[in-house]
């Protein structure tokens, strides 16, 4: 009996990639807003906890330097990608488990080492989902799809994140390490009853001289992604430059909005019920800004969602210069918070989508991956910045720069053209 596969269909495609991106959020979540938390509430400072979570990005700003392994060794006869989302799913749930019982008050450099190990598998599932996307969504999927993406993915971080810090907060370390892992392997199992990659299973040809076919595969695999980066018109080229400028208004979606809630005075109850809700509006928002971004155009969208994600952080800096971060009504803090979270969920969902169509499908784990990769170098240097800054002047100023710093996306964004586009003014008449 076939196994039933879930790609064959649009709606499967969406709930798919929604769900293997929950397993990208879970650890994630977990990592960057649970341990988080708790290291604030520790006494660590500002300045160390952007290290962590800089270091927590490090893998996914350099996967494309192991990305081209998904393209070149495929495993049909495995399963395709999906042999390396199994491979890599376990793997993230056992370092999980290994980095979590680190102690970091006393072993923070043991932790950070850890996180980074941990975050390698992470970051190469993500290259072999992404790959597995890029060559199953049709073209108006995309928006959409990618909507569903990473919807699933702050789904997955409300799960590990402020899921975890309430299940840490009624029984402890251990039950929230439990509940981490069966969330992950409830993911696992989907992958291994419902998704086929469509790769798999065909003939790959047999060759007496491994060596020289390997060779040749990757003399003509560095040839097509020359051509996809700076071959193809100007979009890739425009697309690399935007990738690795700030995606919108950032202080409110990393590490600074999760020690802004201790510095606050939230418990830790509260901290995971407002971090729930905040990524939920984001999941939300993800979906909507998908949705909109295939009615109105990807860029469009994109200029618009990018303007109004700053909103939140500048009324949020004008409280704390007026009366002080502990002084703010909660109701408005909280407010602020979510709503950032719903506008940023609609900048991150259509995101990727701008990335998706200049992809070469030829290459797309390596291509799509360098420029997602770009983006969490983005989001490494921003939170490093971030915790140097709020430590030495609080978070007002860090909220203003991060507002300005808007400018840079959208002078670039004009300038980026989809595959589709390039290929029709190519045909196009003189």
């Amino acid at each position: 009996m076939r196994q039933k596969n879930l790609l064959d269909s649009r709606n499967g495609r969406f709930l798919t990639f929604a769900l293997l991106y929950v397993s990208e959020g879970i650890p994630y979540g977990f990592t960057s807003v649970a341990m988080v938390t708790f290291m604030r509430v520790a006494g660590l400072s500002l300045d160390q906890i952007g290290v962590f979570t800089a270091a927590l990005f490090v893998p996914w700003a350099f996967k494309f330097a192991w990305a081209p392994l998904i393209d070149l060794i495929t495993l049909r006869r495995f399963g395709g990608r999906k042999a390396w989302v199994v491979f890599c799913t376990v793997m993230m749930i056992i370092t999980l488990l290994m980095a979590a019982v680190v102690d970091f008050s006393s072993d923070f450099r043991l932790l950070l080492w850890m996180i980074v190990l941990n975050n390698v598998f992470c970051a190469t599932q993500d290259v072999a989902i992404d790959s597995l996307a890029v060559s199953t969504l049709k073209e108006n999927e995309r928006g959409r799809g990618n909507g569903f993406m990473f919807g699933g993915q702050y789904t997955g971080i409300a799960m590990g994140g402020g899921g975890a810090v309430y299940v840490f907060g009624m029984w402890g370390l251990e039950a929230a390490l439990l509940y981490v892992s069966v969330m992950q392997f409830l993911c696992l199992l989907f992958v291994l009853f419902f998704v086929r990659d469509p790769a798999a299973g065909s003939s790959e040809a047999k060759t007496e001289n491994l060596l020289a076919a390997f060779a040749r595969m990757l003399w003509g695999f560095l040839k097509v992604v020359y051509t996809s980066f700076l071959r193809s018109g100007r979009g890739p080229k425009a697309a690399l430059l935007f990738s690795v400028l700030p995606t919108g208004a950032l202080v409110l979606a990393y590490a600074a909005l999760t020690t802004m809630q201790v510095d606050y005075g939230l418990t830790e109850t509260e901290i995971a019920r407002l971090s729930i809700m905040n990524t939920i509006a984001a999941a939300v928002g993800c979906v909507v800004g998908g949705v909109l971004a295939d009615r109105f155009g990807i860029r469009k969208m994109m200029g618009i969602f990018y303007l109004i994600s700053a909103v939140p952080g500048l009324a949020l800096a004008s409280q704390i210069a007026s009366v002080g971060l502990t002084e703010i009504p909660p109701g408005l803090f909280q407010g602020l918070l979510v709503t950032h979270g719903f506008i940023y969920g609609t900048v991150f969902g259509t995101h990727a989508a701008i990335f998706m169509g200049v992809t070469n499908p030829a290459v797309a784990a390596t291509q799509f991956t360098a420029f997602m990769a770009m983006g969490n170098v983005v989001i490494s240097y921003t939170n490093y910045w971030q915790g140097i800054v709020a430590e030495r002047f609080g978070y007002a100023p860090v909220l203003y720069i991060d507002a300005v710093l808007i400018v840079l996306g959208l002078a670039v964004l004009p300038f980026i053209r989809s595959r589709e586009e390039e290929l029709a003014l190519a045909d196009a008449p003189a």
